[in-house]
C-alpha cells in the first residue's frame, strides 16, 4: 500500500500543462547558458517550466552554481507537494515558510541521543546562516532519501546479491560518512544519484544548479531514473486484507488529522506521561518464545506491554505472526509506550525487541545504547528480512535498522514506514 502524493501531483502538473493554467507552466524557459545536449538540459527545462526551479535575475541559469540549503529545501518542498504548513513562520529566514513544511512532514528529522535519551533534531537548523550555506551532496542525498519514503513511501532497495557491496558501484564508498551511507545506497539504488565520471560520489561536494534540477527531475519522474541492475526492491510482505492497520491509515492522513486520532488535539504533538496519556494507552498481552541459552530449547510464554489503543489489533497480529513463524523468534525484553521523550514511543506506537542484542548507535558521536547485533549469529538479534522485520512490515510498520537516519536502531519498530 502506498501513499498517492505522487502521482497525484504529477497528474495535477500535467494537467494544468495541458490547459495552459497558468502561463508558467506552458512555456518552456530558455537561458544562453542551458544548451540542448548539455546533461541537464532536460532537467532545466522541465523543472523551470513547472517553476520548482528558476533562472536568475541575469537572465542565465547559472548551472555549476552552488545550490544552498535553503534553495534546495524550496526546490523539495515544491516538488514534494508539501506546499503549506501550520508553523507561523518567525522572519528567520526566506525559506523559512519551506523549511516548517518540510520539518512538520518529518524530511529533515535526523536523529541524536542527548544524555540517555534518543531525541530528534532537524538535520539543517532554521538558522538564517545555516541556510544560507550552500548544501552539500551528503545532505542531498539524506533529504532525497526521507522524501522517498516519508513522503512517497517507496519500497526500499537492496542488493541484488547477498555477497555484492556498494564499494563495486561507488569508488569512495568505503570512505563514506556512516551518518549519510545508507541515505546515498538507497538514492544510487533507486537511480536517482549516478557518481561523477570516475564512479566517485563526494559527499562534502556542494550541490550544483544543474545537479539539483537532475536529482529533483528524477525524484519526480521514474522514467527519468537510471535503472541499476545490481539492485532490487526489497519485497513486499502481502498485506493482511482482513483490516487496514493504523500504520497504513497514516500514510494517508493530514498532520492534524494524525494528531486528533492519536491525542484528540490537532496541536498536541506527543503524550508527557501514563497520566496525560490516560485513555488512549492499553495493556495487551502478546505470545512470545523465550530461549533458555544453556539448552537451546525454546518455550512458550506471554509478553506484556503498552501500546495506543489505534494500534493495539495490528500488534496483537504482528505477534501472532511472529509467534507462529517457523523461525520462533526468541525475545527475552520488550517496551512500547514510555514517556522519556517526544519521539514514537511517547504517542505508544513504538516497539523495541531486545535491545541489549539490537543496538542503537549514532554514528557521528559513536554514542550506542545496547551491546551488540551480531543478526545469524546471536539467536537475539533481529536479521533483516527475518520474520521479525518482515511481520511488522506486513502491517505497515518501519525498522530502525533500515538506516532511516543518522543512526542505527536495530531494536526499534514504529508505525513511520521509515522505522523512526
Amino acid at each position: 500500500m502506498k501513499k498517492t502524493l505522487k502521482s497525484t501531483i504529477l497528474l495535477i502538473l500535467a494537467f494544468a500543462m495541458f490547459i495552459h493554467l497558468p502561463a508558467a507552466f506552458a512555456e518552456a524557459r530558455t537561458f544562453p547558458d542551458v544548451k540542448n545536449g548539455d546533461w541537464y538540459y532536460d532537467s532545466v527545462t522541465k523543472l523551470t517550466q513547472l517553476e520548482v526551479i528558476n533562472g536568475m535575475d541575469d537572465g542565465y541559469f547559472h548551472p555549476d552554481q552552488n545550490v544552498t540549503r535553503g534553495e534546495f529545501i524550496k526546490m523539495l518542498t515544491i516538488a514534494s507537494e508539501y506546499l503549506f504548513s501550520t508553523t507561523p513562520s518567525k522572519g528567520i529566514h526566506w525559506s523559512e515558510s519551506y523549511w516548517n513544511a518540510l520539518n512538520e512532514a518529518g524530511v529533515l528529522e535526523a536523529m541524536q541521543m542527548v544524555g540517555n535519551k534518543q531525541s530528534a533534531y532537524p538535520l539543517i537548523p532554521l538558522d538564517k546562516s545555516e541556510l544560507d550555506k550552500p548544501i552539500f551532496r551528503y545532505e542531498m542525498a539524506y533529504l532525497i532519501n526521507r522524501v522517498l519514503y516519508t513522503v512517497y513511501y517507496e519500497n526500499q532497495m537492496e542488493l541484488k546479491s547477498s555477497g555484492d557491496s556498494y564499494g563495486n558501484y561507488i569508488s569512495d564508498y568505503n570512505d563514506m560518512s556512516m551518518s549519510y551511507r545508507a541515505s546515498v545506497e538507497q538514492v544510487y539504488s533507486k537511480g536517482i544519484l549516478t557518481g561523477y565520471d570516475d564512479g566517485s560520489f563526494q559527499g562534502w561536494n556542494p550541490l550544483s544548479r544543474a545537479e539539483a534540477a537532475t536529482v529533483i527531475h528524477r525524484l519526480l519522474w521514474n522514467s527519468q531514473r537510471k535503472v541499476q541492475s545490481f539492485a532490487a526492491e526489497v519485497e513486499t510482505p502481502t498485506v493482511d486484507p482482513s483490516f487496514t492497520s493504523f500504520a497504513f491509515q497514516y500514510r494517508d492522513l493530514t498532520n492534524a488529522q494524525r494528531r486528533q486520532m492519536l491525542f484528540g488535539n490537532p496541536n498536541k504533538t506527543y503524550f508527557t506521561s501514563a497520566a496525560d496519556a490516560s485513555g488512549y494507552i492499553v495493556d495487551i498481552s502478546v505470545p512470545i518464545w523465550k530461549l533458555n541459552t544453556s539448552t537451546g530449547q525454546k518455550t512458550s510464554s506471554t509478553a506484556y506491554l503498552q501500546v495506543h489503543r489505534l494500534v493495539e489489533k495490528e500488534v496483537k497480529a504482528i505477534f501472532n505472526e511472529i509467534y507462529n513463524s517457523p523461525e520462533r523468534f526468541p525475545i527475552n525484553a520488550i517496551g512500547g509506550a514510555r514517556y522519556t521523550d517526544t519521539m514514537r514511543h511517547s504517542w505508544g506506537c513504538a516497539i523495541d525487541i531486545n535491545p541489549n542484542e539490537n543496538y542503537y548507535l549514532h554514528y557521528a558521536s559513536g554514542q550506542k545504547v545496547g551491546t551488540l547485533w551480531e543478526p545469524g549469529v546471536n539467536p537475539f538479534s533481529i536479521t533483516p528480512n527475518g520474520s521479525v522485520v518482515r511481520a511488522f512490515a506486513r502491517y505497515g510498520w518501519g525498522w530502525g535498522g533500515s538506516g532511516w537516519s543518522t543512526a542505527v536502531d536495530y531494536m526499534h519498530f514504529s508505525i513511520l514506514a521509515s522505522g523512526g
